[in-house]
């Protein structure tokens, strides 16, 4: 009878969880792998509590701390390697699978329950009950931690981990000492197992909120990218004068960004030069259509020793070709921001977050380096990073840029091709012109003249000379 309520209510709970849609018949194989694994932690925490009794080892240690961690320890494991197979990212997979372990541990937990005879069957119910709840609510919160620490993307990953891990365990072992002292008669323990499962749904939610308000926010940026990209890909198809191409690139990236001031560089063979340059909060416009001349110099791409420049932020983006984001230039050991202090100590300024992107051609060749600066919010009156999810966003926008910009270098190399293509046509043709006309018979005839012209005229000077050197 123990074993049908033990193993029964747990069979109820993944049935409740599959009517609510928590997990579908795609990934019930990992939910029945993840019951089997948790029924395999709990067979080695028996062991291994029967070894600490041959030993003389302090049983309530065992079972109220040592067990508990070893049992989480053994749930995280089995939920990061159903993540790292299935390469899943959600919250909820994440929990049910840790739900489903401490769901198989808990069947055999609540079975060493139900084998207490000295116990009414109230008292093993709810012992049972409490037990079930709050061991598959603990594996419950491994699973999203271990979901949330697997992905790289996910920030804070390792504190998530760590905190996550000793909530739970913590939560376990308080309730193992409930149980243990006899505190609250069932009633107490049975409480803090429902209280336990409602604060990880809770919290789950939130996570979800969170993930919503995301989506909301990408959308609406890829919304507003979209409104961006299509007029200025347009627009920079029929550009014909490059500052202007320079000028719109920069100052649409850096209007999508909320940047507060950016810089568009060009590279020429080892050099970039700066092509724009523009600074709200400074009032700053040179390059573009501004008229007015940059008078800082180009940066270098290798130093004197013809090793690259990997210190400079821009140069270093343009000779690896890969885009670079920085929170605080001020904690940045990285990359020399010697220039930048300069630059910020003349004009009373503070230069912070970066995001410096690559402009490459179709072949993968740095045609230039897009520098956005201090990003702000959505009010522009705060100083905030530029986050991750822009960034591939602008990376998107910044191909664009290169693509519009490579075309427009095609367009004036084929145009200087074809200038001196006429040059050469126009050589040619006065030459052949030329000749037609000294083939003619009639400019042959008066070539010929001309020639006897010269010969008589050669033949009557000595005469002349003989004549006045008589009269001498």
């Amino acid at each position: 009878m123990g074993t049908l309520v033990s193993i029964g209510f747990s069979i109820i709970l993944l049935i409740v969880m599959y009517a609510f849609g928590l997990y579908t018949i795609r990934n019930l194989r990992w939910v029945l792998l993840s019951l089997i694994w948790g029924a395999i932690g709990y067979g080695l925490s028996y062991f291994l509590n029967l070894k600490a009794i041959d030993a003389n080892l302090n049983r309530a240690v065992m079972l109220i701390l040592v067990l508990p961690i070893i049992q989480q320890i053994l749930v995280s494991l089995g939920v990061l390697a159903i993540v790292h197979w299935d390469k899943f990212d959600n919250l909820v997979d994440g929990s049910v699978y840790g739900f489903a372990s401490g769901l198989g541990y808990a069947a055999f937990k609540a079975f060493e329950y139900s084998l207490n005879t000295y116990q009414d069957v109230e008292a093993r119910g709810l012992d049972i009950l409490s037990t079930t709840l709050v061991l598959a609510t603990a594996s419950g919160i491994v699973g999203v931690v271990m979901t949330q620490f697997y992905f790289k993307h996910r920030a804070h990953r390792t504190i998530t981990l760590l905190s996550g891990l000793g909530a739970s365990i913590g939560y376990t072992v308080i309730f193992n000492l409930l149980v243990i002292q006899k505190i609250g008669s069932g009633i107490l323990p049975l409480a803090f197992g429902i209280g336990g499962i409602t604060l990880i749904g809770l919290y789950i939610t939130g996570q979800l909120r969170n993930v919503l308000i995301r989506v909301g926010i990408e959308k609406q940026r890829a919304d507003s990218l979209l409104e961006i990209v299509i007029p200025i890909g347009v627009k920079l198809t029929y550009e014909k004068k490059l500052q202007n191409l320079l000028e719109d690139v920069l100052l649409e990236a850096k209007s999508f960004c909320h940047a507060d001031g950016g810089t568009l560089y060009l590279r020429k063979d080892k050099m970039l030069e700066f092509a724009v340059m523009h600074n709200d909060s400074l009032n700053i416009s040179m390059g573009g259509t501004s008229g007015a001349e940059i008078t800082m110099p180009p940066l270098s791409l290798f130093n004197e020793e013809g090793k690259p420049n990997h210190r400079n932020l821009a140069a270093y983006v343009a000779l690896t070709g890969k885009t670079v984001n920085i929170n605080d230039s001020y904690e940045n050991r990285q990359f020399d921001f010697s220039d930048v202090r300069n630059f910020d100590e003349k004009h009373n300024y503070a230069s912070v977050s970066f995001l410096t992107i690559p402009l490459k051609n179709s072949t993968g060749e740095v045609q230039g380096v897009l520098q956005l600066l201090n990003a702000l919010d959505s009010r522009k009156k705060k100083l905030v990073s530029f986050d991750s999810n822009l960034q591939q966003l602008m990376e998107s926008f910044s191909s664009l840029a290169a693509a519009a910009l490579e075309g427009y270098l095609q367009e004036q190399n084929l145009r200087q091709e074809i200038k001196q293509l006429r040059i050469e046509i126009d050589q040619v043709k006065r030459q052949k012109q030329v000749s037609e006309i000294t083939e003619t018979s009639y400019f042959r005839e008066l070539r010929e003249k001309a020639q006897q012209m010269r010969d008589k005229k050669d033949q009557d000077k000595p005469e002349q000379n003989g004549v006045e050197d008589n009269t001498k």
